[in-house]
């Protein structure tokens, strides 16, 4: 495995703090992150997908395998007919009021942030949107829009 240093970290990747935590991280189980040496850190911020169950949890893990068996990525969004989509939008509507009857699968929380825009403002016809001070909803203008962290979004 190559090891890329804390120069090329910091002058070539994208900083989301000024001063990020530069832990070198060579793999992660349940909720341990380890560095290339051996060392064990807790990962109290919870990557991306993991936050609920862990990192490589087992069963996620051979779910993983048996779609890229199948196909890794096709367009989602309501083009393409799949199973797995429709079996969990089967799920989730059987469990919710009947007027919650439609799902709008997406991949961050930011993105499920602006489907959340959409969706209020289409519904109610207005074009404001009332946000928390201090509230952080994500990286992009629209859920930047409604932030109440200025920190994050007082360059754009």
């Amino acid at each position: 495995m190559m090891n890329f240093s804390h120069e090329t970290f910091l002058k070539q990747l994208a900083q989301t703090t000024p001063s990020p935590f530069l832990l070198d991280i060579a793999r992660a189980e349940g909720l341990y992150l380890y560095s290339p040496d051996g060392k064990k850190y807790i990962d109290l911020i919870s990557g991306v997908a993991v936050s609920n169950i862990g990192h490589r949890h087992p069963r996620v893990v051979q779910a993983i395998k048996e779609q890229v068996d199948r196909h890794l990525h096709v367009m989602v969004y309501g083009e393409f007919v799949q199973s797995t989509p429709n079996q969990l939008a089967e799920l989730l509507t059987s469990l919710l009021p009947g007027s919650l009857n439609c799902c709008y699968f997406t991949n961050s929380g930011t993105e499920a942030n602006e489907g959340a825009l959409k969706l209020a403002k289409r519904y109610t016809g207005r074009s404001e949107i009332i946000s928390f001070r201090g509230s952080y909803h994500g990286s992009t203008h629209g859920s930047l829009s409604v932030s109440g962290n200025e920190t994050k979004k007082k360059h754009f």
